[in-house]
């Protein structure tokens, strides 16, 4: 279970003195519901919120560094998937404070609790009767608990047997004792004139037993408001740092931010950068990055064509997962030089028709004399010249082109939990 010592750090400052506003509370009007805490930021502090008590007197309560943890489990967690929990030293007690408007009227004021073994707690009630309204007095009864540890196990204030003393909530010194018989709070409700405003603490850790703490409840008939302890949410955002036309190779600087809803950082939180080409469906991982203090991260990357990037956040034990939505960068194409192709044909075709033949001689006027004429060669038809062979050459083959994918980045597990607490981790 992952530490949230910095997420719960102000949420359990607890002042006990918000018993004395109880006076003229009126019922507010709820429908059963279930309302989920991120983290320990409970959405109506005035209605729900966490306890720091002593175990043997209200006040008496140790210095002591608390650090609540959320995590998954133990088990099957009462109500969704994770719970809170804490590992004190022993003689404080913490867990679930509700105020309400009527005692009588409250039919649950309860919490679920899973402890490593037995464990003892505390519960406290406060009640301010009719005759003390517009005072600062409230009666506050004491009751033990114990819990078998190893199972969840709902712990119910409502119906307990108290011990109880009245108090001056401004001085919180006490002012009268009660009668020192256990007593329920409609008992005593009824033994001092009736319904009033009150208050429920429940809460363990007195013997210093690790445990675990969900499903706070509290209402009445029709009107139970259940507190589901989940993990904070998370959001994630990405930008690139460049004010010009990437090119292949060209490094662009990646940023992103973290934030949580209740505006708490994650401790010791990483991101994961992953990456996609043009064209393809599948998200590869380039590197791991810790997130800064302000919840800030940056990479740099070196995209060779069109490639989309996203920051994504890793579900862990004290916050859910996020990712960010995609950023593509465009990569101008590179550019090719290619030669000119060569002519398929010479510049002059030869022409293969021989030349004209020569004329016929004339007859002679006169008959020939005796001795024949010797025959005059007819000339010969030219032969035709020889074809000249076609010039070629082979043009030179274009760039292949390139769609080089990078080169995966060593992605660091993140599957890392952040530090867990002794014999509260392991479960």
């Amino acid at each position: 279970m992952g530490s949230a010592g910095v997420v719960a750090a102000t949420a359990l400052g607890v002042s006990l003195g918000l018993m004395s506003s109880l006076v003229g509370l009126a019922a507010p009007a709820y429908a059963d519901d279930t309302v989920v805490v991120q983290g320990t930021a409970f959405p109506d502090p005035a209605r729900a919120n966490l306890s720091l008590v002593g175990c043997d007197a209200l006040y008496q309560r140790s210095d002591e560094q608390l650090a609540p943890m959320i995590g998954r489990g133990p088990g099957a967690a009462p109500a969704g998937a994770r719970s809170l929990g804490f590992d004190l030293a022993g003689g404080n007690a913490v867990g679930a404070l509700f105020t309400v408007g009527s005692v009588l009227g409250t039919t649950t004021a309860s919490i679920a609790v899973n402890a490593v073994g037995r464990a003892s707690g505390v519960a406290y009630a406060g009640y301010q009767e009719p005759a003390d309204r517009g005072t600062s007095y409230l009666w506050l009864g004491r009751s033990e608990l114990t819990t078998p540890g190893g199972a969840w196990q709902t712990v119910e204030a409502t119906t307990r047997s108290y011990l109880w003393t009245k108090y001056d909530m401004t001085t919180r010194q006490p002012v009268l004792a009660g009668s020192g018989v256990p007593t329920t709070v409609a008992l005593m409700a009824a033994q001092h004139g009736g319904d009033g405003p009150g208050v429920f603490t429940i809460g363990f850790g007195c013997d210093g037993t690790p445990f675990s703490m969900d499903a706070l409840r509290v209402g009445g008939p029709g009107s139970v408001t259940t507190y589901d302890v989940e993990g904070l949410r998370t959001q994630v955002t990405i930008s690139a740092q460049t004010d010009k036309a990437v090119e292949p190779g060209d490094a662009v600087t990646l940023t992103g931010t973290l934030e949580t809803g209740t505006g708490d950082p994650v401790p010791h939180a990483t991101m994961l950068l992953e990456q996609r080409t043009a064209g393809s469906d599948t998200w590869k991982p380039v590197l791991v990055a810790s997130v800064g203090p302000q919840g800030s991260v940056r990479a740099e990357v070196k995209p060779e064509v069109r490639t989309f990037y996203r920051w994504r956040f890793v579900d862990r034990p004290l916050a859910e997962g996020s990712t960010s939505m995609p950023l593509v960068l465009d990569v101008l194409p590179p550019i090719t030089s290619e030669p000119p192709s060569p002519s398929s044909s010479p510049t002059q075709e030869p022409s293969g028709t021989p030349s004209e033949a020569p004329s016929t001689p004339a007859a002679p006027s006169e008959a020939p004399s005796s001795d024949a004429p010797s025959d005059s060669s007819s000339p010969s038809a030219s032969a035709s010249p020889t074809e000249s062979a076609t010039a070629s050459a082979t043009a030179s083959a274009a760039p292949g082109e390139t769609d080089p994918s990078p080169s995966d980045g060593a992605a660091a597990d993140e599957s890392v939990s952040p530090r867990r607490s002794t014999g509260y981790g392991s479960r």
